[in-house]
């Protein structure tokens, strides 16, 4: 009895290839990731290594790769160390482009900025939410201009000092009711 034994070899493909030139097939995420950053710091630490004796709130910008418009919103996953569900963070937001009646409304006012837009209901929350209008902001090498959408977690007088809740917490962003995440998570440490 024989048996048919197949080998295959994967080769790297060398630098100006055609299967190089190809674009992707897979779509690129919308998120391109969070920054985590300390409002009441001065100077924000390198390595995202926070005190919790020194910091009051953590906040967290998603970028967006597009001027996404519409009412959207965006949910920020906060996980603990240990990789549980610490707050879920519901943020309505619209695109930087306002419509186009108030914009005329504008024009003919010469007002220099949009009015905000009007809170919002959000399932799960007892009171409408402030909605955010995307903000511009500088972008990676792949997309000059991104859209950032922010939020506050708070640290001082929480469980994550009271209870000494320290290590390496991830923030994951999701977009509208999608189960999947939008882009990669932000990792940040929470120290004593």
């Amino acid at each position: 009895m024989r048996t048919l034994v197949t080998l295959v070899v994967l080769v790297p493909l060398a630098a100006g290839s055609a299967a190089e030139a190809a674009p992707l097939t897979r779509k690129s995420p919308v998120c391109s990731g969070i920054r985590v950053t300390a409002p009441n710091l001065a100077k924000q630490p390198r390595n995202l290594t926070f005190s919790g004796r020194e910091v009051l709130d953590l906040q967290f910008q998603a970028r967006l790769r597009q001027d996404l418009q519409g009412d959207r919103l965006l949910r920020f996953k906060v996980y603990t160390p240990g990789g549980f569900l610490y707050q879920e963070i519901a943020v309505p937001f619209v695109g930087s482009a306002p419509d186009a009646a108030p914009r005329t409304a504008r024009a003919r006012s010469k007002a220099a900025t949009p009015a905000p837009p009007p809170p919002r209901w959000v399932p799960g929350y007892p009171r409408p939410l402030p909605v955010q209008r995307l903000v511009p902001v500088p972008g990676d090498a792949s997309t000059k201009t991104e859209y950032g959408v922010t939020t506050l977690l708070p640290v001082a007088g929480t469980s994550i000092t009271l209870g000494g809740l320290y290590g390496t917490w991830s923030v994951q962003p999701y977009l509208d009711q999608q189960s999947t995440p939008c882009g990669p998570a932000g990792r940040f440490t929470i120290r004593d």
